[in-house]
C-alpha cells in the first residue's frame, strides 16, 4: 500500500511539469512593451480647409484642413504579445484613419494615447500624494526642501497640504517650485498611438504607418507685377503651407492637393495638456505678493506674429521660406490626382511645428489682361457716388503666356512708378482650369465712380414706370472699361435702354467705355 501511494506521488510529480508545458504557449503571449520615437522617413500631403474660399487667407489660429502623413519606421518585435508606441505622431492625428501595415501577424487593436506631459498633467497626476516642494530665499539664497500633499488639481489655484497646515503654491513670496519623485505612469511626452499585435517569432520589421490629422493648411499666393503700359503682367506663385500641429516633420516628401475631396468633420479628442494657473487670497502677507500666472496657453505659438497675408511680408516673417531667385530653381511639380491637382515638392523639406512653409509654384511671364471697373446695382435702387470694384481679367490659356491649373488663393499686384515698386491691391481667386477666364477684384477706383438716381415715376392702375438715370465718372488720365450688372425682379422690364444690355453670368450688363477725364450717363425705364 506504501509502495502503491508512492508511485502515485512520483506519478503526479512527473505530470507537473507536463501540465506547466502544455500552459507554455499562453505564458509567452506576455505583453511586452516596444517603443518607436520618431520615423525613418516621412511623407506629408496637406489638403485645403474645405470650407474657406480662395479669396480668404487661412486662420493660423485655427487651420480647418487635413493632412495625410505617411511614416516608415524599423523597429525590433520580441515574440509574443506587444504593445507597439508609435511616438512623435501628430497631435491632431484622427484615430480611426490610421492604417499600419508591415506587422508579421497584423494588428489587434489601436489605441490613442492622449495623455500628453505637460505641467497640469504631471500636477494633477500627483492629486492627493507626496511631493516635494524646493523653496530659495531671494534675500540669503538658502534652498530647503520639505514634503508636502497636493490637494486641488491645477485648473484655478494650487493648494499643498504641509505638515504646519494648509498654503497655496507661490504665496509665501519666495521662489518655490514642486519637485516630483517621477512620472505618473501614461504620460507620453509626445503624441502617441500604440497598437497591439501578436508575433510568433522574434523579427525587425519595417512598419508603415499611415493617418489623417488635422490642424493643416494650404493656400497658392500669386505675385501679379503689372508692366509699364498696364497691357501685362508676369506671374510669380508660391504653394503656402501651414502645420498648427505641436509635432513637426523633418525632411519630408511634401506635397499639397488641390480641389475639394469629400470628407465630414471629425470628432476627436486631442492629446491632453496645458499650463497650471497659481491664486493667491488676500489673507495677511500674501496680499502684497505680485504672484507670476503660469498659463501655458498651447494656442499661443509664432503664429501670433506671422498674421501676414502677402508673400512678401510672411517671407520676412518666417525664416525658412524659400529666397526668389532660390525658388526659381526649386519649383513643385503638378500632377493628376484623379480630378484633383498634386504639386509634388520636388526636394525633401521640413514641415515645422507651428510654423508656415513657402515653395515656389511656377513662373510666366508676359500675359496679357484687361483692367475693369465693375458694380452690381439695383434696376430701381438709389445710389450716392460710389467707387466701382478695380477687376483684372485675364485668360487662363497657353497661347496668353499661362494655360496651368490656378489653384485657390491670394493675388497681391504690384506696379512700378517712379522707379519704386508700389503696392496696387490684393484679391482672391477660386480654383481655376486651364482655359478659364479669371477675375481678380483688387480694390476700388477713388477715381472712377458711378451714381443711380430716378428722373421721374409714373403709376397707373396697371403698371409703375420708373424713370433711371446712370452716371458713370473717370477722374482718371487714361479711358476705363466699365461693366455694370443689373439686378432685377422677375415681374420687371427694361424699358427705353440709352445703350444695348448684355449677358452675363444671368444677368442683364452693360459694358461701356469712359474716356480719361470725362463722364458717361445711361437712362432706362423700369416698368412693373
Amino acid at each position: 500500500m506504501i509502495l502503491r501511494a508512492l508511485s502515485a506521488f512520483i506519478l503526479v510529480a512527473i505530470g507537473v511539469p507536463a501540465l506547466a508545458q502544455s500552459e507554455q504557449p499562453a505564458s509567452e503571449w506576455a505583453r511586452q512593451m516596444v517603443t518607436s520615437d520618431g520615423p525613418s522617413s516621412v511623407s506629408v500631403t496637406v489638403y485645403r480647409d474645405p470650407r474657406r474660399t480662395g479669396d480668404r487667407g487661412m486662420n493660423l489660429s485655427y487651420l480647418g484642413g487635413y493632412a495625410l502623413i505617411t511614416e516608415q519606421r524599423t523597429v525590433t518585435l520580441p515574440a509574443g504579445e506587444i504593445d507597439l508606441r508609435f511616438e512623435g505622431v501628430a497631435g491632431g492625428i484622427i484615430p480611426q484613419s490610421a492604417i499600419v501595415t508591415g506587422l508579421p501577424d497584423g494588428v489587434i487593436e489601436k489605441n490613442r494615447d492622449a495623455a500628453l506631459l505637460s505641467p497640469s498633467a504631471l500636477l494633477n497626476g500627483y492629486l492627493g500624494r507626496g511631493v516635494t516642494i524646493r523653496r530659495t530665499s531671494a534675500v540669503t539664497g538658502v534652498t530647503k526642501e520639505f514634503d508636502a500633499q497636493i490637494r486641488t488639481d491645477a485648473s484655478g489655484g494650487v493648494v499643498l497640504q504641509t505638515a504646519e497646515g494648509f498654503e497655496a503654491l507661490q504665496c509665501t513670496g519666495l521662489n518655490e517650485a514642486i519637485v516630483y519623485p517621477a512620472i505618473p505612469e501614461g504620460l507620453s511626452a509626445k503624441p502617441t498611438l500604440s497598437v497591439k499585435s501578436r508575433v510568433a517569432t522574434p523579427t525587425r520589421a519595417t512598419v508603415t504607418l499611415s493617418y489623417l490629422a488635422t490642424g493643416f493648411d494650404w493656400q497658392a499666393n500669386y505675385v501679379a507685377d503689372v508692366s509699364a503700359d498696364g497691357q501685362t503682367m508676369n506671374l510669380f506663385s508660391w504653394v503656402t503651407l501651414a502645420n498648427g500641429d505641436e509635432t513637426s516633420f523633418a525632411n519630408a516628401q511634401t506635397q499639397t492637393v488641390a480641389g475639394q475631396p469629400n470628407k465630414g468633420r471629425d470628432n476627436i479628442a486631442r492629446a491632453t495638456g496645458g499650463g497650471i494657473s497659481l491664486r493667491c487670497w488676500p489673507q495677511a502677507t500674501t496680499s502684497d505678493i505680485m504672484v507670476k500666472r503660469f498659463d501655458q496657453d498651447r494656442s499661443r505659438s509664432r503664429f501670433e506674429g506671422v498674421r501676414l497675408s502677402a508673400p512678401m511680408a510672411a517671407m520676412e516673417a518666417e525664416s525658412d521660406l524659400v529666397a526668389v531667385g532660390a525658388a526659381r530653381k526649386v519649383q513643385t511639380k503638378q500632377e493628376d490626382l484623379g480630378d484633383l491637382k498634386l504639386y509634388r515638392i520636388p526636394v525633401p523639406v521640413t514641415v515645422a511645428s507651428q510654423s508656415q512653409k513657402q515653395v515656389a509654384m511656377f513662373e510666366k511671364t508676359a500675359i496679357p489682361f484687361v483692367q475693369i471697373y465693375e458694380a452690381q446695382v439695383r434696376a430701381d435702387g438709389y445710389q450716392d457716388p460710389s467707387p466701382l470694384l478695380t477687376t483684372l481679367r485675364f485668360q487662363n490659356k497657353k497661347k496668353d503666356g499661362l494655360g496651368v491649373a490656378l489653384p485657390a488663393g491670394k493675388m497681391v499686384a504690384f506696379k512700378q512708378a517712379g522707379g519704386e515698386r508700389l503696392l496696387l491691391g490684393e484679391g482672391g481667386l477660386d480654383d481655376k482650369a486651364i482655359g478659364e477666364e479669371v477675375e481678380v477684384t483688387i480694390g476700388t477706383s477713388p477715381l472712377v465712380r458711378y451714381q443711380i438716381s430716378s428722373t421721374g415715376k409714373a403709376d397707373t392702375k396697371k403698371q409703375s414706370v420708373n424713370n433711371m438715370r446712370l452716371v458713370i465718372t473717370n477722374a482718371s488720365r487714361i479711358a476705363a472699361q466699365v461693366e455694370i450688372k443689373i439686378h432685377r425682379r422677375d415681374d420687371d422690364k427694361l424699358r427705353k435702354l440709352s445703350q444695348k444690355l448684355g449677358r452675363k453670368d444671368g444677368k442683364d450688363f452693360w459694358k461701356v467705355t469712359v474716356p480719361a477725364n470725362s463722364e458717361r450717363v445711361l437712362t432706362y425705364q423700369v416698368v412693373r
